[in-house]
């Protein structure tokens, strides 16, 4: 496994081993692969999200203090664009956001440390996404952002993506200062 790319100097794109055979693909996701690059990863939770329809939007989430999530994610089918949010609000880019298209044919993994928000769009129907978190959800910790916040202005390649309850009512940083 190597870095492929970093975002904020701390998000890693990260590209696992693959071989490929007669047989078909094979990715090592082992964890011992993850700790030479990441040594603190251990997770906790793991998840498989399947979006049935194209344009299905999850956050902007991320878990509050004393229990923030590190994440791992990528994509096992279909496409998405994943978003990375900087909440840390001692940082110089506090607000800003960077975005990566995810594709299951070219099979990368995004480690989120903790103090990120994320945020995914499925690019295309039936597109799985693989979540990992460092930690347990935590209930009354876990929170979201609305996507429509002026200050983040996270710009999406549609005008109504499909929402949870949820993510439909966020409330804007200013609502939670």
């Amino acid at each position: 496994m190597k870095i492929r790319q970093c975002l904020f100097d701390e998000v890693l794109v990260l590209e696992p081993a693959v071989r490929t055979d007669g047989c078909g693909r094979m990715t090592d996701l082992s964890p011992d692969q993850l700790r030479g690059i990441v040594p603190q990863a251990d997770w906790k939770v793991q998840r498989i999200y399947t979006m049935p329809a194209r344009h299905t939007f999850f956050g902007i989430h991320y878990q509050k203090e004393p229990y923030p999530q590190a994440k791992l994610i990528s994509v096992l089918q279909g496409k998405g664009l994943d978003y990375v949010v900087d909440l840390r609000k001692d940082s110089t880019t506090y607000a800003q956001w960077q975005v990566l298209e995810l594709d299951a044919a070219d099979p990368v993994l995004v480690y989120i440390p903790s103090g990120f928000g994320h945020a995914f769009l499925s690019l295309e129907e039936n597109t799985i996404q693989y979540f990992a978190a460092d930690r347990e959800f935590i209930s009354g910790y876990a929170a979201a952002i609305s996507y429509r916040d002026p200050v983040i202005r996270l710009e999406l390649p549609c005008e109504n993506p499909v929402l949870s309850g949820k993510d439909r009512n966020a409330p804007f940083l200013n609502q939670l200062e």
